[in-house]
């Protein structure tokens, strides 16, 4: 009797522990139905997951539907084909339009007529994207693909029609920008997943002849480059969520980042773990990394475990620099230094003042600029750090990180990095509109206040202007910077990336946030 009761005891507990299994992005259990599988078998499972219980909102709905999934910060339609519209979301797709900025419409980016108008997939959130109409109608259904826009090419280069230049493929097609190029591979590994019984049947020399893979392996190869070179953003993860609210299913690519390497690229050998779940990359070594010196008890540097001292500015620039204009998220490289700007104002974020950062006048051109900074009355550059999601904006001058402490359309000041009010979710939309939002006050971004010059964290409104960020060419021979020390060293995350360049060995670590990091060849550990 002692031992059934133990056995029950023990089948209980078992079951409650995998009950607490948590997937990401409030997702819950919603994926452990696929738990364990690899390649072809997790694809099926994630097939079934996401199309059992799924609504069809039907095709009217859409408009409605577009009020929560696919609003700018301002309150406009979030149009990814254009940069240049300003669409009112309930009568901006009234009317006939004539050219680029009339009306927005329904995009397919699967266009219906391949799979004959049939539904689910007419109404299907998750692709049925609002676009300018005029775009849109360019697109026509030709294939996403990359091109030189030969054939047509939207208001500033924004998207652009021509002959295929990928290999493997060689008719005419759609490439979207850059900085939806990842979003619009994910709808596709989305789409070659819910509807794998029924893609072979589908025209236009995307989708596979098989459930499986089930896209073109011309297809396949770019649209998984295209995920590696623009992540998923804030963005994707907010119309994830806002799309299972109405749709009642999930986008598995967006809530898992790099899913497609488990299903088709270089991981289909190795089980999805949806509750613990690893990204590609996460695990990569740098090229031969000593052993963490005894992390438990770690030497100097190894034990920032309370960073409240950030990096001196010993490699701050200073004198004339040259800035370059940041164009989507693939230009957010930690360890660079940025300005903020206003580019209709011709102002750049300066020193802090009582709770806001000053305007400084500064000489911009569309792409490029140059600017003396980091002294008095110039501009101020700051250094990213952390990843996306958790990024932190360092004062090199003040020895600060930026922060929102919550108190009304302020910028303050903060020494933890580890402290979510430092830590900043940068959304480059295009090359005019960057929304940099507070971690810890997610209503609250940076913004210009044109009426009482300067920079502070608001909440959306008309009255306040968007931002813009520059990164210095620290490459050009007109940037001055301190000598180095011997001493000095590169910081690099477990996956190879540069987190800081050129600091001073004994501060390397400080305010990072927590994790593992090679300095060195050596790997530390900042708990």
């Amino acid at each position: 009797m002692k031992v059934t009761r133990f056995t029950h005891m023990l089948m209980a507990l078992t079951v409650t522990l995998g009950a607490w299994a948590q997937g990401p992005n409030g997702s819950g259990t919603y994926y452990q139905n696929a738990n364990a599988l690899k390649g072809e078998a997790l694809k099926t499972a994630l097939s079934k997951i996401i199309s059992t219980g799924a609504k069809d909102l039907g095709y009217d709905a859409l408009w409605n539907a577009y009020i929560a999934t696919d609003l700018r910060p301002d309150g406009t339609i979030w149009d990814i084909y254009s940069n240049v519209t300003k669409y009112d979301p309930v009568n901006g797709h009234k009317g006939n339009y004539k050219q680029e900025g009339d009306v927005f419409n329904r995009e397919h980016t699967t266009p219906q007529s391949w799979f004959k108008k049939a539904s689910p997939m007419k109404s299907d959130l998750f692709h049925v994207f609002p676009t300018d109409g005029y775009v849109n109608n360019r697109r026509s259904n030709f294939p996403l693909g990359e091109t030189k826009g030969e054939n047509y090419q939207s208001k500033n280069g924004f998207s652009k029609v021509g002959k295929c230049t990928t290999e493997g493929y060689h008719g005419t097609v759609f490439e979207p920008a850059d900085e939806y190029k990842g979003d619009l591979a994910r709808v596709y590994f989305y789409m070659a997943t819910r509807y794998e019984d029924r893609v072979s049947s589908w025209g236009g020399d995307t989708y596979g002849k098989s459930s499986y893979p089930g896209l073109a392996q011309w297809a396949l190869n770019m649209f998984i480059r295209w995920a590696g070179n623009d992540p998923v953003s804030q963005k994707e993860v907010d119309r994830n969520n806002a799309v299972y609210k109405l749709q009642m299913n999930r986008n598995p690519y967006v809530d898992y980042p790099g899913l497609e390497q488990y299903v088709w690229g270089t991981l289909t050998d190795k089980a999805f773990d949806y509750a613990n779940y690893t990204a590609p990359g996460e695990n990569k070594k740098p090229d031969n990394p000593d052993e963490p010196n005894n992390p438990d008890q770690p030497n100097k540097p190894d034990e920032p475990n309370t960073p409240d001292t950030p990096d001196n500015n010993s490699a701050m620039p200073t004198g004339k620099v040259v800035f370059k204009k940041v164009m989507s998220v693939n230009d957010l490289q930690p360890g660079g230094y940025y300005l903020i700007v206003n580019e209709k104002a011709t102002a750049a974020l300066g020193a802090s003042n009582k709770g806001y950062r000053t305007s400084v006048t500064a000489p911009m051109s569309r792409f490029e600029m140059t600017a003396e900074v980091n002294g008095k009355d110039q501009p101020r550059t700051l250094t990213l750090g952390g990843k996306q999601g958790s990024y932190t904006l360092y004062d090199g001058i003040e020895k600060t990180y930026l922060a929102y402490n919550g108190t009304k359309n302020t910028l303050n000041n903060e020494k933890d990095a580890q402290n979510a009010s430092a830590q900043w979710d940068i959304d480059v939309v295009n090359d005019t509109i960057v929304r940099i939002t507070n971690k810890q006050s997610t209503e609250r971004a940076i913004y210009y206040n044109n009426h009482q010059p300067r920079f502070a964290c608001y909440k959306s409104s008309s009255a306040q202007q968007i931002v813009q960020l520059f990164v210095a060419n620290v490459t050009t021979n007109i940037v001055t910077f301190p000598q180095a020390e011997a001493l000095n060293v590169n910081v690099y995350a477990i996956d190879g990336r540069l987190i800081r360049a050129n600091v001073e060995k004994e501060k390397a670590l400080l305010g990072l946030p927590k994790g593992i990091y090679v300095v060195g060849k050596k790997k530390y550990v900042v708990r």
